[in-house]
């Protein structure tokens, strides 16, 4: 059998509990596997006496906790906090902690900013786009004015996560404001393409002769649009949709029912995703 980690300590009975994720680890194993999802979000909070006495106490780990008690009394890095609770634990290979070890020590050295960004931009690349935006918002109270270009980047990312949400109204708003920070291009054509999602025909031929000068963009954004058309007719998606389609056409009522049932399922199963602490 593959994947097997011989666990060590006991079931803590009272859990430790994170306010910041809003969340209660029952043993070190869970604590580990805490600490390798949220690497990006770790910091000197977590060397705290707290801690140490729920590994000594709950845990069982009396050991562990008087080589971490050192570690608090002595304020060291995160960086040594986590490894050495790695290393004692068996959780993972020596590979993988010198690559976390690593992580952390790149934060240490970074503003309260930069490593807000770098926690936005990680939750945005696993999916959980709600979590990112939340960041994103308050990033925008700390870049400096004179920022033009970091805070353009900050617009552009809430605006992509408001037109993957469908909010292409409020995602065109992002886009132009971005747009007016740091022209570009791809801002443009995303700020037209949000515009084309959230107007009616008429208002977006009416935003077309206001914008004379964009017309090489206006053309790319067809395209974009006319080759997303074509991917989408022959995606599993589409199968999928015309599947259900043929099912409830049919009169198969019930083969439609478990299969849309699977569907919606899974599609609770990303959200919760995206929503997750």
């Amino acid at each position: 059998m593959n994947n097997v980690c011989l666990c060590i300590g006991n079931y803590a009975k009272n859990p430790f509990y994170i306010k910041f994720s809003d969340i209660s680890l029952y043993s070190v194993e869970e604590l580990c596997y805490y600490f390798m999802e949220k690497v990006h979000f770790l910091d000197d909070s977590i060397v705290s006496a707290e801690l140490v006495n729920w590994i000594r106490y709950e845990c069982g780990l009396s050991e562990l906790a008087d080589e971490l008690d050192v570690y608090v009394r002595k304020r060291v890095s995160v960086a040594a906090f986590v490894s050495t609770i790695f290393e004692r634990t068996g959780m993972y290979d020596s590979n993988t902690i010198k690559q976390v070890d690593r992580i952390l020590k790149e934060q240490s050295s970074l503003t309260l900013t930069e490593k807000y960004k770098k926690r936005a931009e990680y939750l945005y690349q696993q999916g959980r786009f709600r979590q990112a935006l939340a960041i994103y918002r308050e990033l925008v109270e700390y870049i400096p004015s004179r920022d033009s270009a970091g805070r353009a980047l900050l617009y552009y990312n809430m605006a992509s996560i408001y037109a993957m949400d469908f909010a292409f109204r409020q995602a065109a708003e992002l886009y132009y404001e971005a747009y007016l920070l740091h022209p570009d291009r791809q801002t443009r054509c995303a700020y037209i393409l949000a515009n084309k999602k959230a107007l009616t025909d008429y208002a977006y031929g009416a935003f077309k002769r206001e914008n004379p000068n964009w017309e090489e963009d206006f053309q790319r954004v067809e395209q974009m649009c006319a080759q997303t058309d074509e991917k989408w007719l022959a995606s599993k998606g589409q199968k999928l949709v015309a599947e259900l389609a043929e099912l409830r056409e049919s009169g198969q009522t019930e083969a439609y029912r478990q299969r849309s049932q699977a569907v919606i399922q899974q599609i609770k199963k990303d959200y919760k995703h995206q929503t997750k602490d």
